[in-house]
């Protein structure tokens, strides 16, 4: 009963209730594969986006003759093409190498500077709580992200990483997530999906993208029968009250 009342006074925010995004990702690929129904439905109705990539995806292709700067440039096509695909034209990249090879304190300067010039009510990044997960670019860009929705809130703390000015109350959005608490229906958006997807093609098989169709297709069923939604994408969402000493919001 108590857990009921502080739902009601601290409700989870509603993701299409909100104007504007900035999805980041480890890699070229990880918004399309974690939320691309989303980003589609919400691109659909007007909504302000942004992609923020993180790194190159410069360590692998499923073609082994494909590396280096020429896989560094292709992913970058890729990830223009797959976001064109859902109709998002502001696509950022920032200039680090993954698997765990940059500077934390330089990410973080990066991801709050992209937060105060497009000055987003929500941000979608991995969640880094997830017990099976264990790629260390997925675990770091979690962290970083949320630590920099704190510190953006801060004159002090953006001053810090030598930048101006602040950006309050931002709600956090995981994706990726074992424990999600928010849904959105993509009944609508899910083949545009999977063909976003497809438009990696350095990083997917044929085989690969059948099986992500049937994998989807048993997500979004399930998290579409928790929310009478048909199919649907689910986050684990986090206003700015319960992102700071409201242990519950882990119950909500």
């Amino acid at each position: 009963m108590i857990l009921s009342l502080l739902k009601k006074a601290v409700p989870v925010p509603k993701i299409e209730a909100l104007d504007s995004f900035l999805f980041v990702g480890p890699h070229p690929d990880d918004i399309e594969v974690a939320c691309g129904g989303t980003v589609a439905k919400l691109a659909s109705s007007g909504k302000k986006i942004t992609f923020l990539i993180v790194t190159n995806g410069c360590v692998g292709s499923v073609d082994e003759n494909l590396q280096g700067e020429e896989l560094v440039r292709v992913r970058r096509e890729e990830a223009l093409q797959s976001a064109k695909m859902l109709n998002v034209s502001d696509v950022r990249f920032l200039p680090y190498n993954d698997g765990n090879d940059y500077d934390f304190s330089k990410v973080m300067h990066d991801v709050v500077k992209v937060m105060l010039e497009v000055r987003p009510q929500m941000v979608f990044c991995p969640d880094y709580t997830v017990p099976s997960e264990c790629h260390p670019d997925h675990l770091n860009v979690g962290k970083i992200v949320t630590e920099s929705v704190f510190r953006a809130g801060w004159k002090q703390l953006t001053a810090r990483l030598g930048l101006i000015g602040n950006l309050s109350d931002v709600n956090i959005a995981y994706y990726y997530t074992h424990k999600p608490n928010c849904y959105v229906g993509v009944r609508k958006t899910s083949a545009l999906h999977l063909e976003a997807i497809a438009c990696h093609k350095s990083q997917f098989t044929k085989n690969d993208l059948k099986s992500f169709k049937l994998y989807f297709t048993l997500r979004e069923i399930r998290f579409g029968l928790r929310c009478c939604k048909g199919r649907a994408e689910g986050f684990r969402v986090l206003s700015p009250t319960q992102q700071h000493c409201f242990p519950e919001a882990s119950e909500f």
